[in-house]
């Protein structure tokens, strides 16, 4: 397949054009920068800026991959939580102005959204959720839903759109990570009977190969079948890490509001379930925080 992607140098976009690159997929990577990145990837894709217009090189696009947008994992003053939202929403028309501008006319469009949609003010862990419920009242579940809506526009050329609502993304570094701060007993952000909503970097892969080659639309959370409260994946990461992590102290869920609306990012109540990513036949390779620890720490 021929495939561009808007956002092909992130953490998800990296490992997704190895993977396509490895399946002998012709790849374009939308860069505001092209001479950057022009040596990733060994060579094997090409980059075009956002102004350019190379129908040759464009032409025959099978499918469009939309993944850019502003981190979250920053301060949220006004003016960032305005580029992470603007960033998503604006990007949509953007990218139907080049598909146009380039007279591109693929029939599958992918939006990296994420499990946010769902995220309240005020969460409660014995609410459970899936793709049919509504977004929640939050900071986060605004820019998803709103990311979403944008994407309306692509319903128009007659593109099918897969909205990816993705949990916490577990990879190598995020084991790293855990296991290092672990070693100094941080406090954990996070009521314990909340839920945390992970994902193995290879299921998020796994799906958008299987959106790919299967004729599905609409929006897939992807989030381990599985379920596991804040309590449970911490002592597991600490069973994981056997002899390194001394003990494990949650922060009260007041002392985290503290910090504001970035609260949102740790605290996340709802059991929430990927009802629409199973019903589309897909079969997770990683259900258990377990098996996912051991294949990071490989």
């Amino acid at each position: 397949m021929n495939i561009l992607i808007a956002g092909g140098t992130g953490l998800i976009g990296s490992r997704l054009v190895d993977s396509l690159i490895a399946q002998n997929h012709n790849i374009v990577i939308l860069s505001r920068n092209p001479l950057k990145h022009k040596n990733k990837f060994q060579s094997k894709v090409n980059f075009i800026d956002w102004n350019a217009t190379d129908i040759e090189l464009l032409k025959n696009i099978d499918a469009v991959i939309k993944l850019s947008g502003e981190s979250v994992a920053q301060l949220w003053t006004k003016s960032v939580k305005n580029r992470i939202l603007n960033s998503r929403v604006d990007l949509s028309q953007k990218l139907l102005d080049f598909l146009k501008r380039n007279q591109i006319n693929s029939n599958l469009l992918i939006n990296a959204s994420a499990i946010g949609f769902y995220s309240k003010k005020e969460m409660n862990s014995n609410d459970v959720v899936d793709e049919h419920s509504n977004s929640g009242d939050s900071f986060l579940s605004k820019v998803c839903r709103l990311n979403e809506e944008s994407c309306k526009i692509f319903d128009q050329e007659n593109m099918r759109v897969v909205h990816l609502r993705i949990g916490m993304v577990l990879t190598p570094n995020f084991s790293l990570l855990i296991g290092l701060s672990s070693l100094f007993s941080i406090p954990i952000p996070g009521a314990k009977n909340y839920y945390f909503p992970w994902v193995h970097l290879e299921d998020v892969i796994g799906f958008i190969d299987h959106v790919l080659t299967n004729n599905i639309e609409g929006p897939f959370n992807l989030i381990t079948p599985e379920p596991i409260t804040h309590k449970d994946f911490y002592h597991t990461i600490k069973k994981h890490y056997r002899g390194i992590i001394p003990w494990i102290l949650f922060m009260p869920v007041f002392v985290v509001k503290m910090i504001g609306d970035m609260s949102e990012m740790v605290l996340y109540g709802p059991k929430t379930m990927p009802k629409r990513t199973l019903e589309s036949g897909y079969k997770f390779k990683f259900k258990k925080l377990d098996k996912a620890l051991q294949n990071l720490g490989k």
